[in-house]
């Protein structure tokens, strides 16, 4: 597919440099420089192939900023990198939010932290900060916003009709599931239109990798995606692996597969508890915490904690695994699977959830591409998207397990989507000790200060929620020039709006929660 979409960009779009990249040390297929006249007609070249618009950034290279687009299939591997380059005094480009409905919030992300002015955006306003930000924080050099800008970047407000009304869901409400804000316009109980208001957990990890070195961010990816920490961890190092050159031995690739595996696990458990308790079933959740207990015991005997994992290092592993894990490992393989009768029994052919979560929150299969979704969000409408298949990494090429895809995209598919996904992990991890090969379990050399070759790179991999993405710009120094989160929460919150609207409230706290999102994830 990359030969003929690189053939058909030549014959069809005029103007723009299209060139052909090492996928091995960039993660993209092909590389596109576009001007600004020609972007609406390279988003519309990559929409009507039904390509996803994975990630939008920005890069303050001082003398000019550079826009990045990144596109990828859903069905067939093909990355590719769009750039545009603005003026930095007073950057404008033109506005793709008619073409792909996430580009809305990528947009205002970009405008907020870099100024960049998105010609016929319809709102323009405050995505995660406030209106006391004086400076753009992601510029190079201190760049005050005018105050037309501040004007402009007013936070929402919103505006009342007759007969209608507005309900704050959040931001401290437990169907939220963290410090998330959803403006609801009602109409008796029946949303007319749903708003997120993001940013009351913003950290700014990105500002902080640009003034922490690669080593020293280690900690951060925990912390922006909590219930599955190892898989964030394990995508950061492996970018600046990539970018480094570093050979990481075969037995800390299983490794890193195997304790991946128990965190999604955990991870989804997490949600298996919280989705009933937000329709009103609250026992659910102690038996999910009860499996969820084992699996903690079992990482932290190797890692030291048991939430804000970082396990894993650039060349492999903070240290080896032992018999009393792959033990511990073997007896929870053992009861999870026992588990999944009373599951069944509890949650699954409960005859008020299945009311509750079936024909509710239908995301159509048609439109996905349009936000960018991953992860379980996609696959419960029937698209069997998995990065452990598409983009293999880790040891998941050398075990067997399918991708569980629903057929409507309601609540109930992306339930059962999970459900299954859970006995895959298992099936993975059994495999994997099976496999677990001797040897070291970190490549030796490694240097203590790295400084990767001047370039950038993107990265992916598949965590509990979907595609999470790193995108690193080095200038060969020991610290990030630019270093991008992609996560999944983002662009699959970005579907609820669309989803809650028509719809009575309490299916739209069904549909939230089926979402699994991590809000400390999206606010990153």
């Amino acid at each position: 597919m990359v030969t003929k979409i690189f053939e058909d960009i030549k014959k069809t779009l005029t103007g723009i440099d299209v060139s052909e990249a090492s996928y091995g040390q960039r993660g993209y297929h092909l590389a596109v420089e576009t001007p600004k006249g020609s972007l609406a007609g390279v988003a519309e070249f990559f929409e009507r192939r039904s390509f996803y618009l994975a990630d939008l950034c920005c890069v303050d290279y001082v003398d000019y900023l550079e826009l990045v687009y990144f596109f990828n299939h859903h069905k067939t591997l093909c990355r590719v990198k769009v750039a545009l380059k603005v003026e930095p005094e007073k950057p404008v480009a033109p506005t793709i939010s008619h073409i792909y409905t996430m580009a809305h919030w990528y947009e205002r992300e970009i405008h907020e932290f870099f100024g960049v002015y998105f010609e016929g955006h319809p709102n323009l306003t405050y995505l995660f900060l406030h209106d006391g930000i004086d400076h753009y924080p992601l510029r190079k050099q201190p760049t005050p916003v005018p105050e037309e800008d501040k004007k402009l970047l007013n936070s929402f407000r919103p505006e009342g009709e007759e007969d209608t009304f507005f309900v704050n869901l959040g931001p401290q409400h437990p169907s939220t599931h963290g410090v998330l804000r959803v403006v609801l316009k009602m109409d008796g109980e029946y949303i007319l239109s749903a708003e997120p208001v993001l940013g009351y957990l913003h950290r700014m990890h990105e500002k902080m990798a640009e003034n922490r070195s690669y080593v020293q961010f280690l900690p951060n990816p925990a912390r922006i995606d909590y219930p599955g920490a190892l898989l964030v961890n394990l995508v950061h190092v492996m970018t600046v692996e990539k970018l480094c050159g570093i050979e990481v031995p075969e037995r800390a690739q299983y490794i890193r597969t195997i304790t991946c595996e128990l965190n999604r696990i955990a991870s989804h458990l997490l949600w298996f508890g919280a989705f009933p308790a937000d329709l009103g079933a609250l026992t659910p959740f102690l038996y999910a915490f009860d499996d969820r207990e084992h699996i903690l015991d079992i990482l932290e005997a190797i890692t030291g904690s048991r939430l804000t994992y970082c396990y894993f290092r650039f060349g492999g592993l903070y240290n080896d695994i032992d018999d009393t894990f792959i033990e511990m490992t073997k007896r929870f393989v053992k009861r999870m699977r026992e588990r999944f009768n009373i599951y069944e029994r509890l949650v699954t052919g409960n005859v008020i959830f299945v009311n509750r979560a079936k024909d509710t929150g239908i995301l159509e299969q048609g439109v996905v591409h349009k936000y960018g979704c991953s992860g379980p969000v996609i696959r419960s409408t029937g698209i069997p998207f998995d990065i452990r298949k598409t983009e293999p990494y880790a040891a998941y090429d050398k075990v067997d397990f399918e991708i569980p895809t629903g057929t409507l995209g309601d609540n109930m598919d992306r339930y059962n989507v999970r459900m299954t996904e859970m006995e895959m992990s298992l099936r993975i991890i059994e495999q994997a000790i099976a496999k677990l090969p001797s040897g070291p379990f970190k490549a030796e050399k490694v240097p203590k200060k790295l400084k990767p070759p001047k370039g950038d790179m993107y990265h992916a991999a598949e965590s509990s929620r979907g595609e999470v993405g790193v995108y690193i710009v080095s200038d060969e120094s020991d610290t990030p020039y630019r270093m991008r989160w992609r996560v999944p929460s983002f662009s699959n919150l970005m579907t609820f709006p669309a989803l809650a609207q028509g719809t009575l409230i309490a299916d739209a706290i069904a549909t939230l929660g089926s979402y699994d999102i991590v809000v400390p994830e999206i606010d990153r």
